[in-house]
């Protein structure tokens, strides 16, 4: 997804940024929470292909809060009502008469202010995990856990591993969302907003809430189940659905579920299934004769050693436009559009790598797979494993599709023969990038 346009409207005397895309038949007003920032969390792969898929069917506007992102920063006046007020301003400078709206957790309580005070104006509330009154009252430790959070060293991460768990688990992941989150808002600011919301109580307000509403909870999230139903009990109406997960968070949901549901909630018929077979470029990379490495250094000075290779590994999938899926021990699997981009990765991956005094060996292959939440599958998959199976140190691999398929780039290819794979029934072309 090719980044919006940021562009500012003023509440009074706060300058409120936005951003507009998509084009479909109905409005989708996005809100963030605490974590939210227009200018970065595009780096977040799961959420440009939240974004994408909303892009199907809505015309999706988004907005940062006051005191988060890219809108101004303040002193005071931190109240839900402020923040409807800012929605209600973008609306207003979008055009956008009468939206759907959609937020989690605080976001969705203050979009729950919006609808309630001006009820013509929400067509629709769609709310993540939200709770009528604040955290210390639905998890005693909340409190202490804000905290330590903002006062530690490694601020956001405590407060990450409490909300999102899972994308805590993939180190790069983890990495995207801390950056993410930082550049959402400093941990004073994140101290103001989350005192807000662990204060603030809207139960009064929910029973004028008009609008259909749908409240969706992840039953594996640390914020109970009980509080969020007592939300949906309190609209008129309004639907309550546990779903799958982990996190109180969009990004760290199946985003392909969510987008669905969304659509069906806003269209009021079930999408088409998407199919979730896409082509893609699969990237393997391994390290060649890391048991003795390890043995010569010791496990202190090898562990460091493997988290800088990961990162640097990480670092530059994201820069080639890449995602890292997973990752495998001391390798990792990643995906990309285009193969002529993998393969420039893999050169720095190499380079990186040899720099450390390490060797890599990388296997590149672009064809069909499957994708799901957390992993890729299918025969291109095997076929880019065991390619890289081939690779001896510092060396990059590719099938003969890669090198098909960049004909006319500036990249080379020495032929390796034609070889047996393990598994694979016949015998494939490889040849070695230069």
């Amino acid at each position: 997804m090719t980044a919006p346009e940021t562009r500012y409207v003023r509440n009074g005397d706060i300058a409120i940024a936005y951003q507009v895309h998509g084009n479909g038949e109905h409005d989708l007003l996005f809100s963030g929470s605490v974590a939210s920032n227009l200018e970065t969390v595009q780096d977040l792969p799961e959420a440009s292909r939240f974004f994408e898929r909303l892009e199907r069917f809505a015309r999706v506007i988004r907005f940062d809060r006051r005191d988060t992102g890219v809108s101004d920063p303040i002193r005071d006046d931190l109240a839900l009502e402020a923040h409807a007020a800012d929605a209600l301003a973008v609306m207003d400078v979008t055009g956008s008469r009468r939206p759907f709206v959609l937020g989690a957790l605080d976001g969705a309580r203050s979009l729950a202010v919006l609808a309630a005070t001006d009820p013509d104006r929400v067509a629709g509330l769609i709310a993540i995990s939200p709770t009528a009154r604040g955290g210390p009252m639905l998890v005693p430790e909340l409190r202490e856990i804000v905290s330590a959070a903002i006062t530690d060293p490694t601020w956001p991460r405590p407060l990450l591993e409490f909300w999102a768990p899972s994308m805590c688990r993939n180190p790069e992941s983890r990495r995207r969302f801390e950056r993410y989150v930082r550049t959402s808002a400093t941990p004073r600011q994140a101290e103001r907003l989350l005192s807000m919301s662990m204060q603030s109580n809207v139960t009064e307000v929910l029973s004028l809430v008009q609008a259909p509403t749908l409240v969706l909870h992840p039953t594996g999230a640390m914020l109970p189940a009980e509080p969020v139903r007592e939300f949906a009990e309190l609209i008129d109406g309004a639907v309550y659905e546990e779903i799958e997960g982990d996190a109180a968070v969009v990004y760290g949901l199946d985003v392909d579920w969510l987008a669905e549901r969304i659509e069906a909630f806003m269209t009021g018929t079930a999408p088409k299934p998407a199919s979730n077979r896409v082509l893609a470029t699969i990237m393997f990379t391994d390290l060649v004769g890391s048991t003795e490495r390890a043995a010569e250094l010791g496990d202190r000075e090898w562990t460091s050693l493997l988290s800088r290779h990961l990162a640097g590994t990480g670092a530059a999938i994201v820069a080639a436009g890449g995602e890292t899926v997973k990752t495998l021990g001391d390798g990792v699997l990643a995906l990309f559009t285009g193969p002529a981009q993998a393969v420039r990765c893999a050169r720095v991956i190499t380079e990186e790598a040899a720099a450390l005094g390490i060797g890599v060996r990388i296997g590149i292959h672009t064809g069909e797979v499957e994708r799901s939440r957390d992993d890729v599958a299918g025969l291109a998959v095997h076929l880019a494993a065991r390619i890289m199976a081939r690779a001896d140190a510092g060396e990059i691999l590719v099938s003969r599709t890669v090198r098909d398929l960049v004909v006319g780039s500036e990249l080379g290819f020495v032929d390796r023969g034609e070889h047996e794979l393990k598994g694979i029934s016949e015998r494939w072309a490889v040849y070695a990038a230069e």
